[in-house]
Formats: C-alpha cells, structure tokens, sequence
C-alpha cells in the first residue's frame, strides 16, 4: 500500500527528496516520495548529497552542521529523515524525538517517529501517542488512518473502528481509510458491516482497489 505524505500544503523550491518506508504488521504501509520544505541553515551540499542519493554523505554534513547549533530543527529532522530512509531505526529513534520535541508542529516528523514505534521499536503504544499528537494538529483523513493503524495494533479495535470511521467522515474519497475499516471489520467476524463499508465507499465513487 502506497501512500505520499507531504510538509504541510506546499513544497519550496529548495525541497529535498524525503521517503520512508515502513511494514506495518496490521496493513503494509509505504509512506513514499514525500517533501521537505527547505532546510534554512542546511548546506546546500547536503541537499546535492541526497538528490544524487548520496544519503550517507547527507548524514554526515547534517551532523556536522549540529556540532555548531545541536537544536537546529531542520537539521535535525532532515538527518532523522535520512536515518530512517537507511534503515537505521534505531540512530533515527533519538533523532526524530528530540525534532518533535522542540517543534511539536512537525507533522511529517510526528508520522516518521509513530512508525518507527510502530514497526521497528516494538512499541505501539508510544505510536498511538505520537501518532495521536499529529492527528491533532493536522486531522487529516490520511494521518487520522495512520492513527487507526496504531490503535489496531495496539489491540484497540474500538478506537481504531472509531478512528477510521471518523477519517472517512473527514474525506469521503479517501479511499485508503475505507480499507482498512473493512479489513478490520472482516477480521471482528462483520462481514456484513464490512459490505456496508464498500457499499459506502461505491456512492462516493471511491475505488477500493486503488492504492489510496
């Protein structure tokens, strides 16, 4: 499942390629080709490193950049980013919530660190809070999905039914919401329910064999 998650609602003409992959044990969730607005203080060595996919060259500038400002956010989301693109979860881990901390309006951030809990860190309640604080400054019906998926895992199903019904009132054609609502309703055994998911999703001309 294939779904792009950007920087809030624009890219800057500075942005950077941003991409996280991650395999969630309830649905396999990709959050792929996703922007970073521009990184400031960030050499723009940094940002030719990773556009020629010279990630660890990337991460080795960021991290001397920090040496003079350790609490430069950009800096630090960038490298966590990065991290996580290599699959150094856990050198990624310290990263991302340190970002969060001192910026708890990175969304983009927020969804990065929850699936790290989520996946790589055996900790899913950690994921539904973070998860949770970035549905809260952007309820989208995108990350309210990607909050259900927490609360799935987490062995919540009834927040987890609650919160995607409530992302497909959100955007009635996000189609990604409706799926994961119905597949978690054929797994509770309510097949019925289930159809009644993809009758609704059918009216609001939501293909549910799309990626989403």
């Amino acid at each position: 499942m294939t779904n792009t998650v950007n920087r809030g609602q624009g890219v800057g003409k500075n942005s950077r390629l941003r991409c996280a992959v991650v395999l969630g044990p309830v649905v396999a969730l990709v959050i792929g080709t996703v922007m970073l607005a521009s990184c400031g203080g960030v050499t723009s060595d940094a940002r030719a490193l990773e556009r020629e996919g010279d990630l660890e060259g990337a991460v080795s500038l960021y991290r001397e950049a920090l040496k003079g400002d350790p609490d430069d956010v950009e800096v630090l989301a960038a490298l966590g980013a990065d991290l996580y693109v290599l699959g150094k979860f856990d050198e990624a881990l310290p990263i991302q919530e340190k970002t969060v901390a001192l910026d708890p309006e990175d969304v983009q951030t927020m969804i990065e660190l929850g699936f790290n809990y989520l996946n790589h860190q055996d900790r899913p309640d950690d994921a539904v809070r973070v998860l949770t604080e970035a549905a809260n400054v952007d309820p989208s019906a995108k990350n309210l999905t990607f909050l259900g998926q927490a609360q799935e895992v987490s062995q919540d199903t009834v927040g987890a039914e609650a919160t995607f019904r409530k992302a497909i009132e959100t955007d009635p054609k996000y189609a990604f919401s409706y799926m994961v609502l119905r597949n978690l309703l054929v797994k509770l055994g309510r097949a019925r329910e289930a159809a009644q998911v993809e009758e609704a999703a059918r009216q609001e001309g939501v293909d549910l064999n799309s990626s989403g």
